[in-house]
């Protein structure tokens, strides 16, 4: 803006000045490093797939992903619930990177296709102009991975995030091995980095279920499924399977509490449930376990 003209048409009132507003954010909004026209958040089946089918018609298209988590944020159970039971090498970044991309063989599809693929990088916020912002250029993603930070305009946002895992509390679930299903399967499929070796799973849905399965043919043990209903709540076929495998299913059971050393699950204690959901007094057991994993159900992020 040109201060050398006059903004106003009348002199000023005698003590009263035509100043600058430093603090003002007129014409100071921070600038995009880059724009393109689709930018897609998640690199899952639905986001991979959206992104390949905007590539195929001639859009430009930016695709990011998380994936592979830093240790320091999977230790805080961020983004999914690993529960401590991450093994030592999710450390080494360049070897998650390769498992990230080789378990995920449509992220080569979508670079084939022209799609910009970032992995390793997080959205830490979306900007667009409103009632209270009125000077962004227009719409702005703040990126960011182990390095910098950074902004990105886009047209068209496609958000394809996932789901997190809808947790329940219990005595003992603050100690290193309560984790969430999700979680686990992250580490058993994208990372194969599981430090679980013998586990416990509370719900017997079909993510219970599959779960398990995952598990066993990773070597890990499931010393058993807990449902607090009166049957398995998910796929027959897969439960027979399971019970065919020697994991037994605790219909009509729920946690009473984790027990172990400090800070780590050694065991967990079962107890029978009546038809109102009380405990039955006597009907306790305990087993021994590192892990208790949680498969009660999945929230969108």
């Amino acid at each position: 803006m040109d201060f050398d003209e006059r903004l106003c048409r009348r002199d000023c009132r005698p003590g009263l000045a035509v100043t600058i507003d430093k603090r003002s954010i007129a014409e100071k909004a921070p600038r995009p490093e880059r724009h393109v026209a689709v930018v897609v958040v998640g690199a899952g089946a639905a986001g991979v797939a959206a992104a390949i089918e905007a590539a195929r018609v001639g859009v430009e298209v930016l695709l990011i992903d998380e994936n592979p988590i830093d240790n320091d944020m999977m230790a805080m159970d961020v983004p999914l619930y690993f529960g401590q039971r991450m093994q030592p090498s999710v450390r080494n970044r360049a070897l998650m990177m390769e498992r990230v991309v080789e378990t995920n063989p449509a992220l080569a599809e979508a670079h084939e296709a022209g799609v910009d693929v970032q992995l390793g990088t997080y959205v830490w916020g979306a900007f667009v102009n409103g009632p209270t912002v009125r000077e962004l250029p227009g719409p702005m993603l703040g990126l960011a991975d182990d390095r910098r930070s950074w902004l990105v305009g886009y047209d068209r946002l496609i958000v394809a995030a996932g789901a997190r895992d809808v947790a329940m509390g219990f005595p003992g679930w603050e100690r290193a091995g309560a984790m969430g299903a999700n979680g686990a399967v992250s580490l058993l499929t994208r990372y194969r980095a599981l430090g679980s070796q013998r586990m416990v799973i509370v719900g017997s849905g079909d993510l219970g279920l599959r779960t398990a399965s995952l598990a066993l043919e990773s070597g890990v043990g499931v010393a058993g499924i807990v449902e607090v209903a009166n049957t398995v709540r998910g796929d027959e076929a897969i439960a027979r399977s399971l019970a065919g495998r020697g994991v037994p299913l605790y219909t009509a059971h729920t946690i009473r509490e984790a027990r172990g050393r400090v800070g780590e699950i050694d065991s967990v204690v079962l107890v029978q449930v009546d038809e109102s959901l009380k405990p039955v007094a006597g009907s306790e057991r305990e087993i021994a376990c590192d892990t208790v994993c949680l498969a009660l159900g999945l929230a969108p992020n």
